[in-house]
C-alpha cells in the first residue's frame, strides 16, 4: 500500500480544531480494520438525540463499483472483490450517523488520494464517487468526483490545512468555511484540485468557538417570517396591528417604516404607543449538543 506522510498529523490537527470548537472527539490514527469499525460503532452510539456528529477521515480511499472505501492500516487488496473484507465502505459511516438521529450530520472525506493498489488492482478507479445521503447532512470531499488531491509537502494535506484554517475564522457558516476551502485549494494548486461538496441541510449551520457547552447552533433564517408579517400589516389601518409587527421585530427591516406609520394614524394622540429597539434575541435558534 502507498505510504502517506500527512494523515495521522491531519488527523491530530483536525481533533485539536474540533475541540476548540466544543466537540467531544474520538480519535484514531493508524488503525487496521477492526478497530476503524469499532470507532465509527462507538461514534455513532455518542450522536444521536438531535446534536451534531462530524466525521473526519484522512488517507487513502478509492472507488468500486459505484461504492467508496476508506483503506485501513495494513489493508491487502489484490481485487476488488477484497475490498468488502479488507476495507471500509464509507457507506457504512454515513448509514450509522443517520441511524443515530442526529439533527446534523458532516461527514468530511480526505480520501481521494490515488489508487494505492494500482500495481495489483488495475479495475480501481480513481478518486471517490457522489454518494447519497439522507437529510440534514453536509458531505465534503477534498477534491471532485473521479479525481485525485494532493497529500502536501508541510504537516499537513493541501485540504486539510485549508480546512483547518478556515474552521478557526470568525464566519463559521458551512458553506462559507468549505467555500473559503474551495477558493484556497483551487488557488494553491492552479484549478488541478478543485474540493466538492453537496448538503442536504435544512437551515443553517455555523460552528462556533463560544465557550458555551453548545457544539454548534443551527439557526432558522427569520427573513422569510418577518417580510411575511410585513407584507401583512403594512397596509393595514390599525395602529395594533403594526404594533404586532414591532414586538416580533422591534429591530426588524421595516421596524422605522412602521412607527413612521403607527404615528401618521394617531398624530394628535401623546399616549399613541412608542416601541423602543431592544436587544434581538433570534428566533429559532437550536442549540445542539453532542451526546
Amino acid at each position: 500500500q502507498g505510504t502517506l506522510k500527512n494523515p495521522a498529523n491531519d488527523a491530530i490537527d483536525m481533533a485539536a480544531t474540533l475541540e476548540a470548537l466544543g466537540f467531544k472527539v474520538i480519535l484514531r490514527t493508524n488503525v487496521s480494520r477492526r478497530p476503524m469499525l469499532e470507532a465509527v460503532r462507538e461514534f455513532g452510539s455518542q450522536i444521536g438525540g438531535g446534536g451534531v456528529g462530524f466525521f473526519y477521515f484522512a488517507g487513502h480511499g478509492v472507488q468500486s463499483e459505484g461504492r467508496n472505501f476508506l483503506i485501513p492500516l495494513g489493508a491487502e487488496v489484490s481485487s476488488e472483490g477484497a475490498l468488502e473484507f479488507e476495507a471500509v465502505d464509507a457507506g457504512i459511516v454515513a448509514a450509522t450517523m443517520a441511524r443515530a438521529g442526529s439533527r446534523i450530520n458532516i461527514l468530511v472525506l480526505d480520501a481521494c488520494r490515488d489508487n494505492p493498489f494500482s500495481r495489483g488492482s488495475r479495475s480501481l478507479s480513481r478518486g471517490l464517487v457522489p454518494m447519497e445521503v439522507g437529510k440534514g447532512t453536509f458531505l465534503a470531499y477534498a477534491t471532485s468526483p473521479g479525481a485525485v488531491a494532493a497529500d502536501g509537502k508541510g504537516r499537513n494535506g493541501v485540504y486539510t490545512r485549508h480546512l483547518l484554517s478556515a474552521l478557526r475564522e470568525p464566519d463559521g457558516r458551512i458553506e462559507e468555511v468549505f467555500k473559503r476551502v474551495r477558493l484556497a485549494v483551487a488557488r494553491e494548486t492552479e484549478g488541478k484540485q478543485i474540493p466538492w461538496d453537496s448538503s442536504s441541510l435544512l437551515g443553517d449551520f455555523y460552528f462556533s468557538s463560544s465557550p458555551a457547552p453548545a457544539v454548534a447552533a443551527a439557526v432558522v433564517d427569520p427573513g422569510e417570517d418577518e417580510r411575511a408579517l410585513w407584507d401583512a400589516v403594512k397596509d393595514s389601518r390599525s395602529a395594533e396591528e403594526l404594533l404586532v409587527y414591532l414586538k416580533r421585530f422591534p429591530t426588524g427591516l421595516f421596524a422605522d417604516l412602521a412607527r413612521v406609520r403607527m404615528a401618521a394614524l394617531s398624530p394628535a394622540s401623546p399616549s399613541a404607543p412608542v416601541l423602543r429597539p431592544q436587544p434581538l434575541e433570534t428566533p429559532g435558534t437550536m442549540t445542539a449538543h453532542q451526546q
